[in-house]
């Protein structure tokens, strides 16, 4: 186990959701994109207008990423509290593997690709991160 001891070490829980992240034109409007459920997002710049929502969302997006989990910070997580993406981030690219973050006013989610999900998974409890399933999900790397 690999601990940094100025990156604070939070617990996380897996979520069932499937997701995709969706691109649009900058001026779709959001009424287009319909009822969304489970996790979501909604992001708007002058360039893009991106969509994380689940893989069944079926959104007509000019660009579709799917294949994403999602780890959700147990928090609330204070506003004060550095390090914390840092910290999760970089436990999952040292081993080279994806990563995209969302975040809340209460934490972060971190999104990770379904097909290295494992490997992921396995490189954050290596580095001290306690990750508990939801609900009836098992989670074991052992």
């Amino acid at each position: 186990m690999t601990l940094n001891p100025t990156t604070p070490v939070v617990s996380l829980t897996l979520l069932p959701d499937r997701l995709s992240v969706y691109r649009f034109d900058p001026l779709t409007s959001l009424a287009d994109l319909g009822q969304l459920s489970g996790v979501w997002s909604i992001t708007r710049t002058q360039k893009e207008l991106s969509v994380v929502a689940e893989e069944s969302a079926c959104l007509s997006a000019d660009q579709v990423d799917p294949g994403w989990r999602c780890l959700y910070v147990d928090g609330p997580v204070p506003f004060g509290l550095a390090g914390v993406v840092a910290g999760l981030t970089t436990a999952v690219t040292r081993q080279g593997l994806p990563v995209f973050v969302l975040s809340t006013f209460d934490s972060d989610l971190l999104l990770l690709r379904g097909e290295s999900l494992t490997q992921s998974l396995q490189a954050l409890q290596d580095s001290g991160y306690l990750i508990r399933p939801h609900g009836s999900e098992r989670v074991n790397l052992d």
